[in-house]
């Protein structure tokens, strides 16, 4: 696993840090309490802001999630208009890639064997 995996991997305009490992790990189902529970103090980044997992979450519709996508996607919208619109920007062509672009789990996003 390389260290871009861990460190500072950004993903549509957040970056998730350990957090990423830590959700692909994570054996799903699990339910939004229980990632509050256990990653509730994890910070997310943007360009714009820091906001804490929880209080991401606590603006979910969803109450449990059936991998780790599903908790991303979650998060970036959670987060808010801005965070999109960076990413649509950024340049690189990788923060605006989909769970099902065709990369066939190469975004990173798939649950780890444990």
């Amino acid at each position: 696993m390389s260290n871009e995996d861990e460190g500072h991997d950004r993903t549509r305009g957040v970056t998730f840090g350990p957090l990423k490992r830590a959700l692909r790990e994570h054996r799903y189902p699990v339910s939004v309490a229980e990632l509050v529970e256990q990653y509730g103090g994890f910070e997310l980044e943007t360009e714009v802001e820091s906001e804490r997992l929880e209080t991401a979450l606590e603006r979910c519709e969803r109450t449990e999630f059936g991998e780790p996508r599903q908790v991303r996607d979650a998060i970036i919208d959670a987060l808010g208009e801005e965070t999109r619109e960076e990413a649509a920007t950024a340049g690189d062509g990788r923060g605006t890639g989909e769970a099902g672009d065709g990369n066939g789990g190469a975004d990173g996003w798939s649950r780890l064997s444990t």
